[in-house]
């Protein structure tokens, strides 16, 4: 008779577990661009409403066009009203004005040219 030894646990099959990351920041070079608005950031937004971004979290867009960090935001946020997966849904099912509050004050833009090694280093 062959034993095996067993380290695994028979309650916990099944059961998914993930580590929540560390906080960190997310640069998105040529933030004000269409993959940015259609994709990028309502992805971020739906794992922001499932709690699967670390506290903390933090993203920088980097882009040539002179803007705010408000304006950045009011731009993302439509996005996000149109192109998330809760776009589709109506009334309380859409996203949730606070898990977007909480998420877009971890948003900010940097306005410099790509060539600029000095727009990298502010």
């Amino acid at each position: 008779m062959h034993e095996t030894a067993s380290n695994s646990n028979p309650l916990r099959e099944g059961i998914v577990t993930r580590r929540t990351p560390e906080p960190c920041v997310l640069v998105i070079f040529g933030a004000t661009g269409d993959l940015t608005g259609r994709k990028l950031i309502p992805a971020l937004c739906n794992l922001a409403h499932e709690g699967q971004l670390p506290p903390g979290f933090a993203i920088v867009g980097f882009a040539r066009r002179p803007k705010s960090n408000d304006e950045f935001r009011a731009e993302l946020r439509k996005g996000v009203e149109q192109f998330s997966r809760f776009s589709a849904l109506s009334g309380s099912e859409r996203v949730n004005p606070a898990v977007w509050d909480a998420f877009s004050q971890g948003i900010f833009y940097h306005q410099a040219e790509f060539h600029d090694a000095a727009g990298y280093a502010q």
